[in-house]
C-alpha cells in the first residue's frame, strides 16, 4: 500500500515554549545542567558551546591581564561568568566590563562592553548574540575573529541591533572603556 500525502494546510502549529532564565538558573541551583557543560541561554533556547581551543583561551587571558589592572576601582572584569540581558538570555561572554556599583550576590544586570572571542561562533557571536547584547542596551560589544584577526565593534544599541558594526585590523587601536590596545598586541 502506497502512502498517502496529507495535507498540512489547517494544522495547528506546534509552539515551542522557551526555558526562562530563573528555570534555566534553577536547572543549575539543582545540579541537573553540569558546571562542566559549555552551555548557554540564549532566547529562551540552551545553546552548546564547542571547547575552546588555545588562541581563544590565549586572547581571553590576554585581555583579563590588561583590563583587570586598568580598571580597579572604576569597574570590574568578569571573565567567562553569566550577566543578565532579559528574561530569556544569559549569555556568559568571555569578558564583560561590568560597572564596579554592581551587586556581586547575583548575576549583574547592567555591561559597559562585553567582548566574545570567536573561532567557531562567529556568526553566533555576529548575528544572535548582537542581537542579544544591543537589546540590553550594552553600549559597546566586541566579536573578536580569531581566525580572520578582525575585531568588530558594535556601538550605538537599540532593541533591534546595534546601529554601528566597524572592523578593526590587529594594528588598530581599539578603547576598552579607557584602555588602549590592538589585537597585534594582545597576542605578544
Amino acid at each position: 500500500m502506497t502512502p498517502t500525502r496529507r495535507s498540512l494546510e489547517g494544522m495547528p502549529e506546534v509552539h515551542v515554549r522557551p526555558l526562562r532564565r530563573r528555570e534555566y538558573d534553577a536547572l543549575i541551583e539543582h545540579g541537573l545542567i553540569g558546571e562542566d557543560e559549555r552551555i548557554q541561554l540564549l532566547d529562551g533556547e540552551l545553546i552548546e558551546l564547542s571547547p575552546q581551543g588555545a588562541p581563544h583561551a590565549g586572547l581571553v587571558e590576554a585581555l583579563n591581564e590588561r583590563l583587570m589592572p586598568a580598571l580597579v576601582g572604576r569597574a570590574r572584569v568578569r571573565v567567562q561568568l553569566p550577566i543578565v540581558t532579559d528574561e530569556y538570555s544569559e549569555p556568559e561572554p568571555d569578558l564583560a566590563v561590568i560597572p564596579a556599583d554592581e551587586p556581586r550576590d547575583r548575576h549583574p544586570e547592567r555591561a559597559l562592553l562585553v567582548i566574545e572571542v570567536a573561532d567557531s561562533t562567529v556568526r553566533l557571536d555576529l548575528i544572535r548574540k548582537a542581537r542579544i547584547y544591543a537589546a540590553a542596551g550594552v553600549p559597546t560589544y566586541w566579536v573578536i575573529d580569531v581566525e580572520r584577526e578582525v575585531v568588530h565593534v558594535h556601538t550605538g544599541p537599540t532593541a533591534d541591533g546595534y546601529t554601528t558594526v566597524v572592523p578593526h585590523g590587529p594594528d588598530d587601536p581599539l578603547d576598552a572603556c579607557g584602555v588602549e590596545l590592538t589585537l597585534a598586541g594582545l597576542r605578544h
